[in-house]
């Protein structure tokens, strides 16, 4: 890092929750170390997620107008991300418990940039989604790398406000990006958003060039881990607390991506006749609820617990959800969509603690590899099931029942969180 970054970090101030006590990972290293890593983070994940919010209110009805596709087709758009993804998490979370973040967090921003500017470029649907997928490829990357680097940062007491605070951060990003985009969008065209995407990603790509990584990872006292997970590591990746957790994400991902990501856009627009720039005004209400979610998640289930917290955000979400066959005016949407926002940002910020507190150190790169793949299952289920369950019955009805198939699958989760045991931290 050159001497004007550290000039520039040393000027941030230490965070009130690390400043209570300097226990970070029980490591050696300075605190300066551990909180600059920490910022540098926080600055490329925020940027990352403004360009993720440039394009996630305006991709659905985008792919449904520039290419005229049905609802099937846009659904498998909207999939395309987590096609690759889905299959990355994992080894990308095996590779950084080997290699340390900064290589792979380097290779993720090239991968989303490329993608970003194909994006921008096509005028094939089948070449988006092949570039969607490379993008996802890319953003698997920061997100399982960071998720897994981010928590190695922190002792058990302080992880999950730690990890809640970095995550509502990079929600304020995204919040920017939905707003921005939706003007963007209306001003210069869907298409544009994509171009800013990729100039916002060599932006994150410089940011991540500056992460070195904590030194007891490449310390030569201690073995490197092995590329190849051992039978004993898989059985403590697997162990119930993580598998429980895991399913109720993929759950929760299926509502957020396939109902809330694809459905809601395409109800709000031609059905309630939204336009555009209204709707992303909705998805910035959603940010916000999603930036309150992870603060309050992250500091309560440290104090109260992670089941608990995580029982009353589905609770929310439950309301949420039913509320959209409620309401159709703009400003009751605006408050559930707010809602809707709390609910997915404290299962975002909670569950990664939950398995982090599940798991040793040395192999929580696996496990929260392992939840950002179950993460993504769900993210690229979602969307084909839900557009294709809507299909079926027919609009508008099918609109409505996706909303009750919704509100399912949030009560299945929840009766398995009741059923979860709170884990005793590794």
């Amino acid at each position: 890092m050159g001497r004007a970054h550290r000039y520039l970090l040393s000027l941030v101030p230490i965070p009130w929750f690390i400043s209570e006590s300097y226990s970070f990972c029980e490591k050696a290293e300075p605190v300066e170390r551990n909180v600059r890593e920490y910022y540098v983070m926080i600055v490329s994940g925020t940027v990352t997620m403004l360009s993720g919010g440039f394009v996630w209110p305006i991709f659905a009805p985008f792919v449904r107008s520039e290419f005229t596709a049905p609802i099937q087709l846009v659904g498998l758009a909207v999939s395309g991300y987590f096609l690759l993804r889905m299959f990355s998490e994992f080894p990308l979370g095996v590779l950084s418990d080997r290699m340390g973040p900064k290589t792979l967090l380097i290779a993720g921003r090239v991968l989303a940039v490329v993608g970003a500017f194909i994006c921008y470029q096509t005028k094939s649907i089948w070449l988006l989604i092949f570039a969607r997928a490379l993008w996802g490829v890319g953003d698997a990357s920061f997100f399982c790398i960071g998720m897994s680097y981010v928590s190695r940062l922190f002792t058990s007491e302080r992880r999950g406000r730690a990890m809640g605070f970095f995550q509502a951060i990079e929600m304020v990003g995204s919040l920017i990006g939905q707003t921005l985009g939706g003007l963007v969008a209306a001003g210069y065209g869907p298409r544009m958003n994509f171009l800013v995407c990729s100039v916002l990603g060599v932006a994150a790509l410089f940011m991540v060039t500056m992460i070195k990584g904590i030194d007891d990872e490449a310390s030569p006292d201690k073995p490197a881990p092995s590329l190849i997970p051992t039978r004993q590591e898989m059985i403590q990746v697997l162990n119930m607390t993580v598998i429980a957790a895991c399913i109720i994400n993929l759950g929760c991902m299926v509502i957020n991506a396939g109902l809330l990501g694809t459905i809601l856009p395409i109800y709000a627009t031609e059905e309630l006749g939204l336009p555009l720039t209204s709707y992303a005004l909705l998805v910035s209400g959603s940010t916000v609820g999603s930036v309150a979610g992870n603060l309050l998640g992250g500091f309560l289930s440290d104090k109260m617990g992670r089941r608990k917290m995580l029982a009353a955000g589905l609770i929310v979400g439950l309301v949420a959800v039913f509320g959209f066959t409620v309401f159709t005016g703009f400003y009751p949407l605006l408050a559930i969509m707010f809602m809707k926002g709390i609910f997915w940002g404290v299962v975002y910020g909670v569950i990664p603690a939950f398995i982090a507190d599940a798991v040793p150190d040395v192999i929580r790169g696996k496990a929260i590899g392992t939840f950002r793949t179950f993460m993504d299952m769900g993210g690229l289920v979602g969307p084909i099931v839900m557009s294709t369950f809507v299909e079926f019955v027919g609009a508008p009805l099918g609109y409505m029942y996706s909303f009750y198939l919704g509100v399912g699958i949030i009560v299945v989760c929840l009766g398995m969180v009741l059923r979860l045991r709170e884990p005793r931290p590794a």
